[in-house]
């Protein structure tokens, strides 16, 4: 084990006198002083008594020099030794719109309960910095993490708390939210910069401030300040439910994380499917399997350590390592540490559920994948929605290709995301919502689907899924191109449809299914799949979520608001505004004009128009420059498909080829010429990249 290293402390004393004795006891004074309420100015090292574990306490506030190439000139406590967040100075309009209301969240009552503790302020401690170094964060005066500040937020000994900077503040202001709204109080965010600490304040969430960060910091690097707060916290004697800042909580984890007392840690972890030989063990994954035979990987953007002897040193260890080379994650190193630093021991009869871990000193317990979920298990597999479970949490992991604003996306579908405002709720021009798309013949042949579908034979020509995958996938989009058509037409925010497709989306060439995972279809996949949710954004399209009519602070209202359906039979009569204003069913030609359909729908007072079919219906837009302008809106939000691999491309292509991806083409079905400028004849090519 590393030595014992001093914690940093406050300022030094000067001298006041000529006799020996008076500066004695005038610097014992000072060190005092020192210690209780923090000075600024230089920071010295400094011995602190042993904690009840024997081992350094706050380590976590020392800096490490990787990181703190400049520290905060304080971080001591506050004058009265209570250790409390004083509030920094929020700019004006911030503090107006956090009055106001500003973007706090529309749903008031039960979904979002404003259960956030008030925040102790010390004035006196703020105080102006000298200038900043080019490159450093502004920064405020604040403690660090302290007992008492742990005392005053904790439930019991326990506290929750998660990481951020400025840029994942929106993260980890939902992070609270989703604690908040199911009556979780003892949580605080670690802020990485002083603007992500002004933004917890403003929210009125408890918060510390882990130090100066410096623009550019790597990811890496970065990482460790969410090491350096596990440490403090349990440093300090309590246990800690760390996450990353895009985990989402559908119930309070403390109840199921605190009938496991005899486990020093419980981890999630990236497992996609429990393998047959190993089951779950007392409510746990097979703990021992997993970690000590190298099944799978952990995942530390979600774990409980309960603060031992024993957990505190594994902690030091862990930062220690990962401080010796900022290079690999801080995930990697966590791994060696339970399989190759100090290894897992075979378990205790007693214990079968834990893995004794770190030379068999830390118990180490696998949080069970369908409570403590993935992304790809909740957002993709839907393991718990589909067996029925109550899932505790989901970590948007498994985010292919399109980041957090793909993140989101997932969020707000399963009714996750809490920081959307009342005007997201209440679009202007009304809502346009449509029936489950139809999907092609062959989908009704039980015994094509299922020699391809989940469970087929993966030794089948990956050929024939491939193109047959292509093609399933584009029958929708043909569909969903005359849905947005018609929202751009009538000016309304359409409710995206759900897609069925047969693979999966990956980072790298699989075919369409993770290796000892056969996530073959059919299957709905998650939008982010199929369109491009920042194009989306980027080309003004007016979209919500398929579930979107279903959120709980809506629900009730669209209910009972006026809808009117709309349905296209070939050689029906086309309406005219009179007789469509007091129906509530209207029937349009197939094949209806643009003149036709807003003469019909556009003035309609309905709430919500539902368009029970989409194959087909429209002509597209009477002016052909309008036409052209609305296919370069949606030309680049077609997703790619990731990735065919060389032997599946030539046996395609019955000619070498590199593997790659696949873009989806809104207009397959006719002669164009692609986002890319490559010209579609006759028939859509399937063409790999750029």
């Amino acid at each position: 084990m590393p030595p014992q290293r001093g914690a940093a402390g406050g300022g030094t004393c000067s001298r006041s006198g000529p006799r020996l004795a008076l500066l004695v006891v005038f610097v014992v004074y000072c060190v005092i002083v020192v210690q209780n309420s923090g000075q600024n100015g230089p920071q010295a090292p400094r011995l602190v008594p042993a904690t009840p574990h024997g081992l350094r306490a706050a380590h976590v506030h020392a800096g490490m020099a990787a990181l703190d190439a400049a520290r905060p000139a304080s971080l001591g406590g506050g004058g009265d030794g209570s250790g409390g967040v004083p509030a920094p100075r929020v700019p004006a309009a911030a503090a107006t719109a956090a009055a106001a209301g500003g973007d706090t969240g529309f749903c008031t009552g039960p979904f979002l309960a404003n259960t956030a503790q008030p925040i102790v302020t010390d004035e006196s401690m703020l105080a102006e910095e000298p200038p900043l170094a080019p490159g450093d964060v502004a920064s405020v005066h604040v403690p660090p993490l302290t007992r008492s500040f742990c005392e005053r937020y904790a439930k019991g000994k326990a506290l929750i708390t998660t990481a951020a900077d400025q840029r994942y503040m929106t993260w980890a202001r939902n992070w609270a939210k989703s604690l908040q709204a199911h009556g979780v109080t003892n949580l605080f965010i670690g802020a990485m910069d002083a603007d992500a600490l002004r933004l917890s304040h403003a929210e009125g969430i408890p918060s510390v401030l882990l130090g100066r960060m410096r623009a550019g910091t790597t990811w890496h690097s970065a990482n460790r300040y969410k090491i350096r707060l596990v440490q403090g916290v349990v440093e300090l004697g309590f246990d800690v439910l760390f996450t990353d800042a895009d985990v989402t909580f559908v119930r309070d984890p403390m109840p199921f994380l605190l009938s496991y007392p005899e486990a020093g840690v419980l981890i999630s972890t990236d497992l996609l499917v429990r393998e047959k030989p190993y089951p779950m063990v007392n409510g746990l994954e097979n703990t021992y399997e997993t970690v000590g035979q190298y099944r799978a990987d952990l995942n530390v953007g979600l774990m409980f350590v309960r603060s031992t002897a024993h957990t505190v040193r594994m902690m030091n260890h862990w930062a220690d390592v990962a401080n010796a080379d900022m290079s690999k994650s801080m995930q990697t190193f966590f791994v060696k540490l339970v399989r190759e630093y100090a290894a897992c021991l075979p378990p205790d009869p007693k214990l079968p559920h834990l893995a004794p871990c770190y030379n068999g000193t830390v118990n180490i317990g696998l949080l069970p994948m369908d409570r403590f979920c993935g992304g790809y298990i909740y957002f993709v597999e839907r393991l718990p929605q589909r067996m029925g479970i109550e899932a505790i949490s989901t970590h948007a992991t498994y985010q292919v290709h399109q980041g957090l604003d793909g993140k989101r996306e997932r969020l707000r579908h399963a009714h996750l995301w809490y920081l959307d405002g009342a005007e997201y709720y209440a679009p202007a021009g009304g809502v346009l919502s449509m029936a489950p798309m139809a999907l092609p013949a062959w989908m009704a042949d039980e015994a094509l689907v299922r020699r391809y579908g989940e469970g087929g034979d993966l030794r089948d020509a990956h050929k024939n899924r491939t193109l047959m995958h292509f093609e399933l996938v584009h029958f929708q989009l043909r569909q969903l191109r005359n849905a947005l058509a018609l929202g751009a037409m009538l000016g309304r925010t359409l409710v995206m449809p759900d897609f069925t497709v047969l693979l999966d989306n990956t980072w790298y060439p699989m075919n369409g299914a993770w290796p000892g995972f056969r996530k073959l279809g059919p299957f709905v996949a998650p939008l982010d799949h199929v369109l491009h949710m920042t194009q989306l954004q980027n080309n003004n399209v007016a979209y919500r979520g398929s579930t979107f009519l279903d959120h709980p602070c809506i629900r009730d209202g669209y209910a009972t608001a006026q809808r009117l359906a709309v349905a296209f039979e070939p050689g029906a009569p086309a309406p005219t505004a009179e007789q469509a204003r007091t129906a509530s069913r209207v029937v349009l030609p197939k094949g209806a004009t643009q003149a036709q359909v807003v003469a019909a729908l556009q003035h309609h007072p309905a709430k919500v128009i539902h368009l029970e079919s989409t194959l087909d219906i429209i002509s597209g837009f009477d002016d052909p420059a309008e036409q052209e302008r609305f296919a370069s809106r949606i030309n680049r939000t077609p997703m790619l498909w990731c990735c065919i691999t060389k032997n599946v491309a030539n046996d395609m292509f019955q000619q070498p080829f590199p593997p790659g991806h696949i873009y989806y083409d809104f207009w397959y079905d006719r002669p164009h010429t692609d986002r890319f400028g490559r010209r579609h004849t006759d028939t859509w090519q399937l063409r790999v990249g750029p």
